[in-house]
């Protein structure tokens, strides 16, 4: 295929951008080395998106050029991954671009990180390792057919078309992540998974294997639900894309009631992903010890489990309730109301959370109390009337405390 994109870089992509390619292919030609830009940036090129990152692959070692780069441009090598020959650069005018080795790789058992080897290989074998089709796609820098699309995989009617395709049957047995992947480009850019494709990705989803380790599938699904797209939790349910870290999901997830509650602020923008996770694995135990979770999201999932065996929670309880909930994190206490919908979360937010105890250690000895282990316990008197509604003011609270002076 000889398709110049030429001009799609000259009009998608910023002049900073398009010296530093223009620079770095130059020198690889005097070097006689190949280069191609490839997968994300050559697919977004066709769509017209926004062009986010810059992968350049290398049909020789990338981190030698990259040195050479270093020596005749105004660059810097800013990481270097010594067992993928990758190399990070940053240029004078503040781009930012990845350079690769071509490689071929090799699943030895299906889940785990694959086997690099043959660096310096053709860009054929290169592609060959990649998830589908769509990111195959690479465009020649140097050589006779410069700026044309190089196409082993038939990933540009793909793109066209608007197609998610494997490169091979045992795509998702060699690397599961694969199948919210897909769902993710599905999502992201609008595709459909192509009819083979979709029966492979079942066929796994039939007998997943759950000995594989889980820290890329856990990654994947960070991605996923860090979209800012609808129906992201309830594509997951449906294809059954859920069995890859639960058996068990919270299948009554109501998306335009967690969309529209006035409890927001409870967490950020950063912490929505975890959502989603919990309420796929909160009731399952198939995958919680092997997601490779941080002491807090831990803590996130046992919180949420407890808070699941006391629904719902009477609100005539106050002083319970506000025990309930204010020893626990925020995030928690709002699962647990995605999940259950129980009112009393929204009582405790609005009418009992700010309720502090004003009076403090110095007023109980000003009172004539000697400072011992009683204070906390007064203390805990005083909070509970104030939860009954039976204390309003300071004064109120110190007139209190005074009929247990002598006792």
């Amino acid at each position: 295929m000889s398709v110049s994109f030429k001009e799609c870089i000259d009009s998608q992509l910023s002049e900073n951008r398009r010296t530093v390619i223009y620079c770095v292919a130059q020198l690889a030609e005097k070097k006689n080395i190949n280069i191609y830009i490839i997968g994300g940036i050559v697919r977004d090129l066709i769509l017209h998106n926004t062009i986010k990152d810059i992968d350049i692959v290398v049909e020789s070692d990338a981190i030698e050029f990259c040195k050479s780069i270093e020596k005749c441009l105004n660059c810097k090598i800013i990481s270097v991954q010594e067992n993928l020959r990758t190399a990070k650069v940053l240029f004078f005018n503040n781009i930012e671009i990845d350079f690769a080795s071509t490689r071929e790789e090799k699943y030895e058992k299906s889940g785990v990180l694959p086997v690099a080897y043959n660096f310096g290989c053709s860009l054929k074998k290169d592609v060959m390792r990649r998830d589908f089709t769509i990111n195959t796609l690479a465009i020649s820098l140097t050589g006779e057919n410069k700026y044309s699309i190089v196409d082993y995989c038939g990933g540009y009617d793909d793109v066209l078309n608007k197609r998610i395709r494997v490169l091979h049957d045992k795509s998702f047995i060699d690397d599961p992540s694969r199948i919210i992947r897909a769902l993710k480009f599905q999502v992201r850019f609008d595709f459909e998974i192509e009819e083979n494709t979709k029966n492979l990705l079942k066929k796994y989803l039939d007998n997943v294997d759950y000995s594989m380790p889980l820290e890329r599938i856990k990654s994947e699904f960070r991605q996923y639900f860090s979209l800012e797209k609808k129906g992201l939790y309830s594509k997951i349910i449906d294809t059954k894309a859920y069995k890859l870290i639960s058996d068990n999901p919270f299948i009554n997830f109501d998306e335009n009631f967690f969309k529209n509650l006035d409890l927001n602020y409870l967490y950020n923008k950063d912490e929505l992903w975890f959502v989603y996770i919990v309420l796929l694995i909160v009731n399952s135990n198939i995958a919680y010890e092997r997601l490779n979770m941080t002491a807090f999201e831990k803590k996130i999932i046992k919180e949420v489990q407890e808070l699941l065996l006391l629904y719902p929670l009477n609100i005539e309880d106050k002083t319970f309730l506000y025990k309930t909930f204010n020893d626990r994190v925020d995030l928690s206490i709002l699962i647990y109301y995605v999940m259950t919908h129980d009112e009393a979360v929204k009582y405790f937010y609005d009418v009992l959370k700010e309720i502090k105890v004003l009076i403090t250690g110095k007023d109980l000895i000003e009172l004539g109390f000697i400072p011992s282990s009683y204070f906390n316990e007064l203390f805990e008197k005083v909070l509970n009337e104030k939860l009954e509604g039976n204390l309003k003011t300071k004064k109120e609270e110190i007139d209190f405390v005074k009929q247990f002076i002598k006792k």
